[in-house]
């Protein structure tokens, strides 16, 4: 019986296992099993190394669903290296053993056994000197002394040692993938320096029956260059090992950073390099895996060897001459751009050409970036929806916009102060009037391609639907102008009042789709009321007389029921006659107050039909040129009044802003 030289408890407490890593003491048990086949090598004997993983499965729980796999519960790693020899051992009974220093072993890995399972049961059958010897024993927290001892084994023709690592604990077990060929992948993935090695033992995967043999799988599913590459860092040598994994479970461009020769960190390479994407994969039906190695890594992975004692980024005293992860990645990321470059730069091309398709001729409020934030642009993710490139579109342009800003305070700051000399002060002025100018005409043409939607939903919104009806009056109400209650007041910019007539694009309303007097009807408080007037003027209501007030009232499309009391005409006179009383409230409850020079401009905006233009004809109106409306001055009401067909809305409209569109390219 021997004691350890520590508290077991006590260490197997203090190592810290993430609960995301649960085959981390599988992965430990390997690497022992991989250097225990190193060890035997070293003492020149000829034999066929092998590792084999068993996984044991829980299969006295209850299935949920049919051919659902039941949750692994136990591992066995069995291997034919050197054994647990009295060298070997003594280690093992040893914390923090100095015995694989050598080759990176830091004595602690086998705690992470106890961290996740409830125990390890180890059977190591080896040649003695001069005869075939057994060891067996249990490794677990609740006994502080194992008890062992050797026994002849006479039976036996070759080295063979198997570790069971025996009940797994949540919440580690909960974690454990459920499929075998994941768990292989994993394995390939953390011990992927040694499968490149052609010294690397026949290891195998058992599931049920099922048998995965590793080393056949990694020939098939990845490539490695044949040459690695060397580059320095500071005065460190740092190789990097190019990998291509056509495994799909692979999911994702990684960089394995690796402390002797095995996987301690990873880098999601996605984060690092703007087009390595998911398009690699698709297209060239690979994910690459760079494998970084260095003496600087190994000599700075911490104890438990799940994480490097490397700082970030910066530097402090005592550690001035430290690399940082930061200049590591920056260095990395420029070989892995230099050797992906054949792939990577169509991606790149396709990308800003699918940006400058989507400024020029959908968003052209964003055209001066392709100019002025060629790299912002470029560090965009390839594949974006147009959703989420707008909204990349629009966090470049507020950098441009608040980086502008910067500029031009310097730029007087540094005139005021005599830093800058006038010629020096010409050039930059004209440098940043180009990009106050680009901004601008962005500006302009996000109005501009605004008002081309615009026009196509009113195009829309007066043809028939398949059902034979017309849009009801509200949707041609709300591109025209929002329908609202009293109590909202509604900025110039978000009504379309300049397909009436463009000197209403910068008037403000009084009331719209309310009553004058401000009182609603009692069951229809929150709703909004059609068939009233919508009043605007390009004046506020200060009290004094009204010099312009402008009424417009809109129908249905192709209505045809108009008579004597219902036609726009009769209405619009009555708004103005209850306007004239000086008794109308405006949407803040004041007073409209008009008077003997207050002008009236009447548009009602309906379609020209039979019932309409007889109304019209009764009321002595004019058809215009086109004759696609009609006009009349009513001198007594000092109000000028329009009947305007829809289809001279869009008509005219299209004329005023053609030029616009023409210049746009829209």
């Amino acid at each position: 019986m021997k004691s350890f030289s520590i508290n077991l408890r006590g260490r197997v407490k203090n190592f810290n296992l993430p609960k995301n890593q649960p085959l981390f003491p599988l992965f430990e048990a390997i690497a022992n099993s991989i250097h225990a086949i190193d060890e035997r090598k070293k003492a020149k004997e000829q034999f066929d190394s092998y590792i084999t993983i068993n996984l044991i499965r829980d299969n006295q729980l209850t299935l949920f669903g049919i051919g659902e796999l039941s949750p692994i519960c136990s591992f066995e790693i069995t291997d034919n290296g050197v054994g647990f020899n009295e060298r070997n051992f003594t280690s093992f009974m040893e914390s923090d053993s100095t015995y694989k220093a050598s080759i990176g072993g830091k004595g602690v890995g086998r705690f992470s056994w106890l961290v996740a399972f409830e125990k390890a049961e180890i059977r190591s059958i080896f040649f003695d000197d001069v005869r075939w010897v057994k060891r067996e024993f249990e490794f677990s927290v609740e006994q502080s002394e194992i008890k062992e001892g050797l026994e002849e084994y006479e039976t036996q023709k070759d080295n063979q040692t198997l570790v069971r690592l025996v009940n797994c604990q949540n919440p580690y077990q909960k974690a454990i993938p459920k499929r075998g060929l994941t768990i292989a992948t994993r394995i390939m993935q953390h011990c992927l320096v040694y499968f490149i090695s052609d010294e690397c033992p026949q290891m195998n995967l058992i599931d049920n029956g099922e048998k995965y043999n590793l080393n056949q799988m990694f020939r098939e599913k990845i490539q490695t260059e044949e040459n690695s590459k060397t580059f320095l860092i500071g005065n460190e040598i740092f190789e990097l090992l190019h990998v291509k994994s056509e495994e799909t479970s692979i999911n994702g461009n990684k960089l394995y950073l690796c402390a002797h020769n095995r996987l301690v960190d990873t880098k999601e390479l996605d984060k690092y390099i703007t087009n390595l994407d998911r398009e690699i994969y698709e297209k060239s039906g690979f994910w690459y895996i760079g494998v970084l190695r260095s003496k600087y890594l190994d000599d700075n992975v911490d104890m438990n060897r799940l994480s490097f004692n490397i700082p970030d980024s910066g530097s402090s005293e005592g550690m001035i001459k430290m690399i940082t992860m930061e200049q590591i990645m920056k260095s990395v990321i420029v070989e892995i751009n230099e050797f992906l470059k054949d792939y990577l730069q169509p991606i790149a091309e396709n990308k800003l050409k699918r940006i400058t398709e989507y400024v020029t001729y959908q968003a052209p409020q964003f055209r001066h970036l392709l100019k002025y934030m060629p790299e912002a642009l470029a560090k965009m993710k390839p594949n974006l929806s147009e959703d989420k490139m707008d909204d990349e579109l629009h966090r470049i342009k507020r950098e441009f916009d608040r980086y502008t800003s910067k500029e031009n305070t310097k730029l007087i700051n540094d005139l005021n102060k005599g830093i800058i000399n006038s010629e020096e002060y010409i050039k930059r002025f004209g440098q940043q009037i180009e990009k106050i100018n680009s901004a601008n005409g962005a500006t302009l043409a996000e109005y501009v391609a605004h008002r081309k939607v615009i026009l196509d939903l009113m195009d829309f919104g007066i043809r028939q639907n398949n059902n034979g009806h017309f849009q009801k009056e509200s949707f041609l109400h709300n591109l025209i102008y929002p329908m609202r209650t009293s109590d909202v007041d509604i900025p110039y910019h978000n009504h379309n009042l300049w397909l009436i007539d463009e000197k209403l694009a910068y008037c403000s309303y009084i009331s719209s789709d309310i009553p004058f007097n401000n009182h609603p009807k009692e069951d229809r408080t929150d709703i909004m009321i059609l068939d009233s007037p919508v009043a605007v003027s390009d004046e506020e209501n200060h009290g004094r007389e009204y010099e312009n007030i402008i009424l417009f009232e809109l129908k249905r499309p192709m209505r045809n029921d108009y008579n004597h009391s219902t036609n726009p005409v009769n209405q619009l006179y009555e708004y103005v006659a209850s306007l004239k009383t000086n008794k109308i409230k405006d949407k803040d409850g004041r007073i409209i107050r008009v008077g003997d020079n207050t002008k009236f401009y009447l548009y009602a905006v309906c379609d020209l039909t039979s019932t309409l233009e007889h109304i019209l004809d009764f009321h002595d109106f004019s058809q215009t040129p086109d004759k696609m409306g009609y006009y009349k001055y009513n001198d007594k009401m000092n109000a000028y009044i329009e009947i305007v067909s829809y289809d001279k809305i869009i008509n005219d409209a299209k004329k005023r802003n053609k030029i616009l569109f023409d210049k746009l390219g829209i």
